[in-house]
């Protein structure tokens, strides 16, 4: 890290923007007294987060902002921004550059900025802290920094060693842990005055609870009787729940007896199927020949294309051929053309590349020429220079010396205006603090009336908890109803999706198989499910589509006839039973007959069942087939009006489940409660449609008690603010009632210092000094130096304007003979193309004899392929005659066979039926089943409902304590509960929340008590941060002061040429607590204090300690203002090579007069004062000066 640069205005004189450049190294900043150099360290100080207007040569902060002067007026704001180079990683912060500002308004207003983003004073002094540049750093040692250090007691110089150890972060962090120290017992102390006061509410609070607690037993025994009674309904329900079981085994029984007569069904099934395939195969084996025919005949007709093609090709480029020769014979010519006129344009090249060369060789001769003369006019440039800047150097010393005096002239003045300024401040500060001392009774009175109003809003709070807590417990005992409802929706839905995961009414073979396939067996892979569960049906249409389907809904869905053979085999070796396959890969829809269309515009027709229900793409084929010829109407009456109009193989469903087949017979009936499938999956989707009503409801409720919870927290928690809130304001009187008592002693002592300040005004008014002869003589010499000034100034710009001429001559040769050489190299650059394009066209000589005999090949192979063509093509043409036989033949046994299908059809309708009939039966013994299993689950709620209710108030042994009761209280059981009732109302109003207000008072306490607990551990853990940081202070203190020790003895050797020095402790053997001695004993003299020593010595001696902290702890960037003011010039000499060594590790910054300090620099800024009260600035690199 180092100091690139500093921006100041409005800071003292500074009052227009200037920024200062600073690099590695040393930089010197010089100038006559009172020229305002010193404000630039000043204002580096300031920006780094200085607090004290005395530290920085003021009365007071609005100091640092420009006062104005006679041409210039006062201006209102201060700002100085430092640029600092981080590409180190040194600062805490991931920027390579890092720009601090600081900023102050007239108003007392300051702004503080970090790369302009707005910060906290903290953030940049702990940004600086430990870097060795931050406020109290050695980073800026001011005019009057030496002295301190000399003459500040030894506890105050051990400061400075502190700052080199790197503990002032520690030392912040411990005055931080100091505070929160004194924090925590204040805390302490409100804390303890709190508990006590809440400890006065515990005794009516628990007198109030205990008329709750009987209230609260009364009921419990209220509850029990009444829960007696509710015990013999629940004998009860188990007695119906016992006979609703065994309805449900009668119905398993006939659901066997149908179950045989399906399987009979399945069998006959199973011998029209192997029918089915037979036909099916000789059918697929004619459309496999009759395809492959096609494919034949398409393939030879693509040749005989091809062959056509290929000819038509050979013609055309017979064709291109002529073509290319005529183009060959024109090339030919052009070619011997170009090589004539190639030969003509290199003879050209030759002479003019001969020519170009003798031009440049003229053009360097003048060239050298005119660098020998720029040389010579530079030397004397620079001698010059040289005696130009001995005189600036002379003029600037006695225009110092001049203003010095001026200064002195107004120094009186000054002093005069700056203690009636003190005596304004402090008039106008004795009438603030009359205006405190108003303000603070007023303050007081209203204390007092905030102290009245929050009093009595601590009363009304106590009442709006009351209330709030019955409307919670009221929520409550609704939101126990609804999840008693989701309860029982959850065991209904259990029951649903458990006999819809069972396959309830499936025949056993299907449920075998899907359970099969479930488990993951090889033969049933390719099940893709049954009908069923692949449709999804609106639900107004569940019923019709269920009798629609009727067995069919059970039938398997494969992809090809391998997987239902495999699956067939699967159950013959497991012997469980029969089931219906369909291969989807040769299923024919059956689609509705056209004839049958006029059907569809009939009013009460609701569609083709097919087009009604949704299904994969996938299994279409299966859904065409099972519901392709069924139409569902509104009605019966509709339907049976329609069947008379109808004929086979369409089918009539309503609605309502009657089965209409038109010249055939009518089902229908009462419509009991539904137990199918589909009817079961609408159910568990209606039955989750509730549960999630309910769920939202209960959801609702919850928000509402929690709202509810959260507002009577919120209540609470004021009504403890306001209880807070009455101790704050009492400790609030208290501490303004000894705030006014220290007003008044401030405002006493101040009448005492303003009478004092009047009286050093009247006795402080002297004339100033009469300068004028002194002055005269000064600016006479002045104006001689700057006419000298000027005539070599003269002098200077001719013999630049000599320089600048001969410059623009050589640009001009130089410029002349670069075109001439890029103009010879361009000729060398073209002769190589010339080379380049003969080879070129030699090339394409040989590239025109080598296509020439290209194309006579290519005739002669033409002419062969085109007779093999033709014979090909004859051949093709007989091999698409016999094929077209072919296709016919197979066409014709294909017909024949659509024929022989038609019989087995009308069979497998006829069984289709009868099992459509055995379906019918099962599904109402099904439908009775459901019903009674849906019976079943309403009683088992029941049951489970009263269970958790006995559980919910007695616990889990409820039975015992029921079997304890029954003898004495089953009798009286009504008579108990009058009495009991009569006890509840005799306890007359009863607080329902005393019993949880007592306890949340309680609660209170014991938080608090336990907040105390937390409070007095917490100090005894600062306590231990606190001693901690003390010894890694003292340790880290200790290594410095040895190291310090050590480089301070070799440095003050260096300076003095001999003699020793050492630092000592003083006083505390706690090093934190020790002052610092500095003991010095120069070449022949004895050791002794710094007191003992001259001006020049103890001057010296500070210059190395300084040094020697900075050997210990390098800071970036070192700031001195005037320290060499009290070295003679062979010190200052010594000096100056201390800081070109230290000047490797740290960037220096001097404000001096001293010639052997500047001589030492690498840049020399210098601050006038042409206009009285503003700074200028003006630089100079002094490597750029002449030796």
């Amino acid at each position: 890290m180092y100091l690139k640069g500093v921006e100041i205005q409005g800071f003292k004189t500074f009052v227009d923007r200037v920024r200062l450049e600073f690099g590695p190294g040393v930089t010197a900043i010089v100038g006559p007294n009172g020229s305002g150099k010193s404000n630039i360290a000043d204002a580096i100080l300031w920006v780094l987060g200085e607090q004290s207007a005395r530290t920085l040569r003021g009365a007071r902060m609005d100091d640092v902002i420009f006062a104005g002067s006679e041409k210039r007026r006062p201006v209102g704001m201060a700002e100085v921004t430092l640029h600092l180079d981080n590409s180190d990683g040194s600062l805490p912060l991931e920027f390579e550059e890092i720009a601090v500002t600081r900023r102050f308004f007239r108003s007392g207003e300051g702004e503080y900025y970090i790369n302009k983003v707005p910060c906290r004073l903290r953030d940049i002094q702990e940004l600086f802290l430990d870097t060795g540049s931050g406020r109290g750093s050695l980073a800026i040692v001011g005019q009057g920094r030496l002295e301190e250090i000399l003459s500040a007691r030894p506890e105050e110089r051990r400061a400075v060693l502190e700052e080199a150890a790197g503990i002032a972060r520690y030392r912040w962090r411990k005055k931080e842990a100091e505070q929160r120290l004194e924090g925590v017992e204040q805390d302490l102390l409100r804390l303890h005055d709190l508990i006590g006061e809440l400890k006065e509410q515990l005794g009516p609070a628990a007198a109030e609870a205990a008329r709750a607690r009987r209230y609260r037993k009364l009921s419990r025994l209220l509850n029990l009787v009444e829960l007696l009674l509710k015990a013999g309904e629940m004998e009860e329900t188990r007695r119906r729940h016992r006979r609703s079981q065994e309805r449900l085994q009668a119905l398993a029984a006939a659901m066997e007896e149908l179950k045989a007569l399906e399987q009979q069904l399945q069998a006959k099934a199973k011998e029209l199927q192997e029918e089915q395939q037979r036909y099916q195969a000789e059918r697929q084996r004619y459309q496999a020949e009759l395809q492959s025919l096609r494919e034949q005949l398409v393939r030879t007709r693509g040749e005989i294309n091809l062959v056509r093609e290929k000819l038509a090709e050979l013609a055309r480029q017979q064709e291109e051929d002529s073509t290319r020769q005529r183009h060959l014979e024109e090339e030919k010519a052009s070619l011997a053309a170009a090589l004539a006129a190639l030969a003509r344009e290199r003879e050209e090249n030759i002479q003019e590349q001969a020519r170009l060369e003798q031009e440049i060789i003229k053009g360097r001769e003048e060239q050298e020429k005119l660098q020998t003369g720029a040389r010579e006019l530079a030397a004397e440039i620079e001698k010059v220079r040289s005696n130009l800047f001995q005189v600036a150097h002379e003029r600037a010393g006695c225009h110092n010396e001049l203003v010095r005096l001026e200064e002195k002239q107004t120094a009186v003045e000054r002093l005069l205006e700056q203690k009636r300024r003190q005596l304004q401040e402090w008039q106008k500060e004795r009438e603030h603090l009359l205006d405190h001392l108003q303000a603070g009774q007023e303050q007081l009175q209203q204390l007092e009336e905030e102290l009245k109003r929050l009093e009595g809003k601590k009363a009304g709070l106590e009442m709006e908890v009351q209330l709030k807590e019955a409307e919670l417990a009221a929520r409550e005992k609704e939101l126990a109803s609804w999840k008693e409802r989701q309860r029982a929706l959850a065991v209904q839905l259990k029951v649903l999706r458990q006999s819809q995961a069972d396959y309830e009414g499936f025949a056993e073979g299907v449920k075998f198989i899907l359970q099969a396939r479930s488990r993951g067996e090889a033969a049933c892979a390719g099940v893709l499910g049954v009908v069923v569960e692949k449709l999804a049906v609106p639900a107004e249409l569940t019923r019709a589509v269920e009798v629609a389907l009727g067995g069919a809904a059970q039938q398997i869905l494969v992809r090809t006839a391998a997987e239902a053979e495999a699956v067939i085999q699967f159950l013959k070796a497991r012997g469980r039973g029969r089931a219906t396959i369909l291969p989807l890969a040769w299923l024919e829809p059956r689609r509705w007959p056209a004839w049958a269309n006029w059907v569809l515009k009939e009013p009460g027709v609701l569609g083709i069942a097919a087009g009604l229900v949704q299904c994969e793409a996938e299994v279409r084929p299966a859904v065409e087939y099972l519901l392709g010829q069924i139409l569902i109407v509104a009605d019966i009456r509709r339907a049976l009006a329609l069947g008379e109009r109808l004929r086979p193989p369409v089918r009539l469903v309503t609605l309502e489940g009657e089965v209409i087949q038109p010249r055939g017979p009518v089902t229908g009936g009462v419509a009991r409660q539904q137990g199918g499938y589909l009817q079961r999956r609408l159910a568990i989707q209606q039955g989750e449609a509730e549960l999630a009503n309910v769920v939202a409801r209960i959801k609702k409720g919850q928000e509402q008690q929690e709202q509810l919870q959260k507002m009577l927290a919120g209540s609470r928690q004021e009504y403890h603010q306001v209880t807070e809130g009455i101790l704050t304001c009492r400790g609030q009187i208290h501490n303004l009632l000894q705030r006014l008592s220290e007003r008044k002693e401030d405002l006493a002592r101040l009448e005492e210092k303003i009478a004092v300040l009047e009286e050093e005004l009247v006795q402080s008014t002297s004339g100033s000094l009469d300068l004028g002869k002194e002055r005269a003589e000064k600016q006479e010499l002045l104006a001689r130096l700057e006419a000298l000034e000027g005539e070599l100034n003269r002098q200077l710009s001719g013999l630049q304007e000599r320089v600048a001429a001969g410059q623009q001559h050589l640009a001009v040769c130089r410029q002349e003979l670069a075109v001439n050489e890029a103009r010879l190299q361009a000729l060398v650059n073209a002769r190589e193309q010339l080379n380049l394009r003969e080879r070129e066209l030699a090339r394409q000589q040989e590239n025109w004899q080598r296509q020439q005999e290209e194309l006579a090949a290519r005739r002669a192979a033409a002419v062969a392929m085109e007779n093999e063509l033709k014979a090909n093509l004859e051949k093709l043409a007989g091999e698409e005659d016999w094929l077209q036989g072919a296709c016919q033949q197979a066409m014709a046994g294909l017909t024949r066979l659509e024929d022989e299908t038609s019989t087995w059809v009308d069979k497998q309708e006829e069984l289709a039926r009868e099992q459509d009939r055995v379906q019918a039966q099962k599904d109402k013994l099904l439908a009775r089943r459901q019903q009674e299993e849906i019976n079943l689950a309403r009683l088992e709620t029941a049951l489970a409902a009263g269970l958790a209710e006995l559980e919910e108030r007695f616990g889990p042994r409820w039975e015992v304590e029921l079997q304890k009761q029954r003898p004495h209280l089953q009798r009286r059981a009504a008579l108990v509960r009058e009495r009991v009732k009569e006890k509840l109302l005799s306890l007359g109003e009863v607080n329902p929340g005393a019993m949880a207000a007592y306890g949340r008072l309680k609660a209170r306490v014991d938080e608090l008590e336990q907040q105390k607990q937390d409070l007095e551990g917490g100090r005894a853990a600062l306590h231990q941060v606190i001693n901690e940081m003390e010894r890694l202070m003292a340790r880290q203190l200790k290594a410095t002061l040895a190291a310090v020790q050590e480089h301070f003895a070799a440095i003050f050797q260096e300076l003095f040429d001999g003699g020793e020095a050492r630092l000592e402790l003083t006083g505390s053997e706690d090093i934190l607590a020790a002052g610092l001695e500095i003991v010095a004993r120069p070449p022949g003299k004895k050791p002794q204090h710094l007191a003992l020593l001259s001006g020049g010595e103890k001057a010296l001696t500070a210059v190395a300690f300084i040094f020697a902290l900075l050997k210990v702890k390098p800071s970036a960037f070192c700031i001195f203002d005037e320290v060499d003011t009290a070295l003679d010039e062979a010190n200052v000499e010594r000096f100056a090579r201390l800081l070109r060594q230290f000047a490797a590790r740290t960037q220096f910054i001097v404000i001096s007069h001293r010639q052997g300090t500047m001589a030492a620099a690498d840049v020399l800024y210098g601050v006038t004062m042409m206009e009285q009260g503003v700074s200028r600035l003006v630089s100079v690199r002094l490597e750029q000066l002449p030796a």
